[in-house]
């Protein structure tokens, strides 16, 4: 299944009809590379993700205590300078083409840079860029010479010992070439054959890692340049070739095609220091306001104009985006450090408190009711792997972020983060999906609101939703069908909802959440009813929430989320406690950055 452009798992995304207005770092033990991924050949070029399944790799670990060398706390969010001076500065590779590089006409050019642009036009900062290079790019950071980085950033795991990273925006990966024709499909089929690779190269690198903890090995031959090893493989001389990706397409060899399974996925994104929160709220925000927009899709098509990319799934776009009209100066320059690091915790052998389970509830609502098995298998999955014990809180599903952000829960489950939130917790990585679509009687043939034709549609909502009201009345003129569309019927009793559609026949579609309208389903009679695939607005995301810039518990839940998608776990547990849809893409981050050498044996 080829990647979608800001699509949803089942249909097309309607566009949102409003207007964008102190200890020690606790660091990640390390663990074996294993990867599964996508797969392209040199003539279609496409990304064709393999299921994933179990392997026999190590638990997330819970970190140890690093030093107190390990990093040098600050005081103060890089936001102060910002502030003060309308400057941005942004620490960039001057040679990273085509993310960021210094054009023929001196000036700073790129996919990355131009995402800098405008995210200084949305903040209204100027963007200096400031020339770094792969050897001194994190002292700068460090040090505040610069604000942020860019400029093919990794987000890996040993990276955030020190930094932090925003939404991923580009997915790069490390991929093996080979000769049409050739018969390996795996990258453990060619042990011991010769591989070239450019010298010093990411790709270098990312094999010797990928060697050093699969316990592959593979005859390295290196190569002065790209295109000197793909002559190599072309001629005959070596068997495979392991180069970046976006260089391979841009190369457009012939007669050659990729291994499925990626040497190292490689999620590029802002970094900014670490606990750094505010500041990274703050380019969060933005991003989500130019994904929101369309912004992003347009710079994403100026610089690669023939590839997919999902931003649903890289860029997720929170509750209240539009609603939060915080300027640069609205937001505190502080750097608010977690009072009771919840790793502490877990190495004293207290148990996690968790939130958000349906559990002695008085009328849960229905996001929580139909999330609630698999919200529970996982937390219990990941309290295994970190040898943890795990407390349910009763009566928390409504309440289960501010017990979280009170310090009376460590965890809260299936949230929906809110930029109204996002000062009060953190949120994890999402690994659920959610928006408004519409719900039909099974035998009804329209697709969405541009096949009502002819007049007296009625269109339900819920009474405690009151704005989709307007977003019902916003649809219905926007594909045309306005003067069809009555005025949205209240649903008051959503356990009536599916009765009064299909038995008494009051109305003609529901409009509401998915996960609410799923439950619903599940829950009554869904054989009498359908999901449209269409989505309408945006497409939100259901994440764990963790108290607020605690980095390094927040770094644990995200590796278990990526490690259960990895190995197959995730999966499983959405077809088993699930069962609707398919699962979302998690971006995986890889335990070591490609520009760091795995010694081997290690």
């Amino acid at each position: 299944m080829a990647q979608r452009r800001n699509g949803s798992q089942n249909g097309s995304q309607i566009p949102r009809f409003r207007v964008l207005s102190a200890s020690a770092l606790l660091v990640i033990a390390l663990l074996a590379l294993a990867f599964s991924g996508s797969g392209l050949s040199a003539a279609a070029i496409q990304a064709t993700p393999t299921p994933g399944a179990p392997t026999l790799v190590p638990p997330t670990l819970v970190p140890v205590q690093a030093g107190e060398e390990a990093v040098v706390r600050a005081e103060f969010s890089a936001l102060a300078d910002i502030q003060e001076n309308r400057v941005l500065r942004v620490g960039t590779y001057y040679n990273a083409y085509p993310f960021a590089w210094l054009n023929q006409t001196g000036v700073v050019d790129g996919y990355e840079t131009d995402v800098m642009r405008a995210i200084g036009i949305e903040l209204g900062v100027d963007i200096e860029f400031v020339q770094v290079t792969r050897q001194n790019d994190v002292e700068s950071l460090l040090s505040g010479n610069v604000d942020i980085l860019i400029g093919q950033q990794v987000h890996t795991r040993d990276r955030e010992e020190q930094l932090d990273f925003c939404h991923p925006y580009y997915i790069n990966e490390e991929r093996m070439v080979i000769r049409q024709g050739t018969p390996y499909t795996t990258l453990g089929q060619m042990a011991n054959l010769p591989i070239s690779v450019e010298i010093g190269s990411r790709g270098h690198r990312a094999l010797l890692n990928y060697a050093a903890t699969s316990g592959i090995q593979y005859d390295i031959r290196t190569y002065f340049s790209e295109s000197a090893a793909l002559d190599a493989l072309a001629n005959g001389d070596v068997e495979g070739m392991v180069g970046t990706l976006d260089s391979l397409r841009r190369a457009g060899r012939q007669q050659m095609s990729l291994i499925d399974q990626p040497i190292l996925t490689e999620p590029y994104a802002i970094a900014v220091r670490r606990y750094d929160v505010n500041l990274r709220n703050l380019l969060n925000r933005s991003l989500q306001k130019l994904k929101a927009s369309g912004r992003m899709d347009e710079i994403y098509d100026e610089w690669f104009p023939n590839a997919d990319i999902d931003f649903n799934s890289l860029i997720p776009v929170y509750e209240t985006l539009y609603e939060d009209a915080r300027g640069l100066d609205d937001f505190n320059p502080d750097i608010p450090y977690p009072p009771s690091p919840v790793l502490e915790r877990i190495q004293n052998g207290l148990p996690i408190r968790v939130a958000g389970l349906v559990i002695d509830d008085e009328d849960p609502p229905a996001q929580a009711r139909i999330l609630n098995d698999m919200n529970r298998a996982m937390v219990d999955y990941m309290a295994l792997q970190w040898g943890a014990q795990v407390q349910y809180i009763p009566n928390s599903s409504r309440n289960a972020v501010d017990l979280v952000a009170n310090g009376q829960a460590d965890l809260a489950v299936g949230v929906s983060p809110r930029w109204d939130g996002a000062d009060r917790v953190e949120y994890s990585l999402p690994y659920v999906q959610h928006g408004d679509r519409l719900m039909v009687p099974v035998n009804e043939t329209i697709t969405g609101f541009a096949g009502m034709r002819g007049t007296g549609w009625f269109i339900g909502y819920f009474a405690d939703d009151e704005p989709d009201a307007d977003h019902i009345r916003y649809y219905a003129e926007f594909f045309g069908v306005g003067q069809n569309v009555r005025d949205p019927f209240q649903i008051y009793n959503e356990d009536q909802a599916i009765y009064t559609m299909v038995q008494e026949d009051n109305i003609n579609a529901i409009y509401g959440d998915s996960l609410r309208l799923l439950a619903l389903m599940r829950e009554g009679d869904g054989d009498s009813v359908k999901l449209l695939d269409d989505w309408y607005g945006d497409i939100l995301p259901i994440t764990f929430a963790v108290p607020r810039n605690d980095a390094d518990f927040r770094a644990l839940v995200d590796f278990a989320l990526q490690d259960m998608a990895r190995d197959g776990v995730y999966q499983q547990y959405w077809d088993t406690y699930f069962g609707l849809g398919d699962p979302i893409p998690i971006p995986y981050f890889a335990e070591v950055s490609p520009d760091t050498v795995i010694a081997p044996g290690s």
